[in-house]
């Protein structure tokens, strides 16, 4: 079981996603700004974050660079489009991983997996 912060503008999207990984019996909690997420990762520790990169207000960009600043989780951003060179620029500012939108959940089940494997012990 794990601990995820899903932060996406669209309800929708976190309502789902936040039902699947409950029926798999993950704590999950949801954002729907950049802002709102920042102050629930600065004030709990997540076993992964997952982060839309097309928000209003502020976007995934600007949103990972913060949560950096106040949390130790591992990122991974979402989108329904990324060009590659974004894709690039958003990994090496911090993100631990990428997935396209709509999200394979083989993907996302591996991802957190491999962020519980990447915590220290």
């Amino acid at each position: 079981m794990a601990k995820i912060l899903i932060i996406d503008d669209e309800k929708g999207v976190c309502e789902e996603f936040s039902g699947l990984l409950r029926d798999e019996s993950h704590q999950v909690d949801t954002a729907l700004s950049g802002r709102e997420g920042i102050e629930k990762a600065q004030g709990q520790s997540y076993d992964v974050i997952f982060l839309d990169v097309l928000m209003p207000k502020m976007e995934g960009r600007e949103a990972l660079a913060e949560i950096k600043k106040v949390s130790k989780s591992p990122v991974v951003i979402m989108s329904g489009y990324l060009p590659t060179h974004k894709e690039k620029e958003i990994i090496q500012a911090g993100a631990f991983a990428s997935l396209k939108k709509p999200l394979d959940l083989k993907q996302v089940y591996s991802l957190i997996q491999k962020a519980l494997d990447s915590k220290p012990k």
